[in-house]
């Protein structure tokens, strides 16, 4: 397998005491399309921030 071009590991992010991402982690590979999808505010945009 090749290293990943992009990699994500182990991401926690929350607002006040309500936790949005928990423990995330991610790797998208060179040529590869990622897409998330979920419902407003569930972390997609702070995923990506």
């Amino acid at each position: 397998m090749r290293e990943a071009q992009l990699r994500l590991t182990g991401i926690n992010a929350s607002y006040g005491n309500t936790p949005v991402l928990t423990d995330v982690s991610l790797d998208v590979q060179q040529g590869e399309y990622m897409v998330v999808l979920g419902p407003s505010g569930s972390g997609k945009s702070t995923l990506l921030y």
